[in-house]
């Protein structure tokens, strides 16, 4: 099992939350942190390296 951390980030890029995860591998870790998107974007870190970043919404509708 490996440890991750699911970051809530705010419109202005800062961390305001944050959800442990703990999963078998990074694509485990990667269907549970995209399941977290609502109204915030989420950024999947492992130790000191990002996995992945999944857009909020409106963020996705803004670019």
């Amino acid at each position: 099992m490996k440890h991750y951390r699911a970051f809530q980030i705010d419109p202005d890029g800062q961390v305001f939350g944050c959800t442990n995860l703990v999963c078998d591998n990074d694509e485990q870790a990667k269907r549970e942190a995209a399941a977290l998107v609502q109204m915030r974007r989420i950024e999947l870190w492992r130790l000191g390296q990002r996995i992945a970043r999944f857009d909020a919404p409106q963020d996705a509708v803004r670019q």
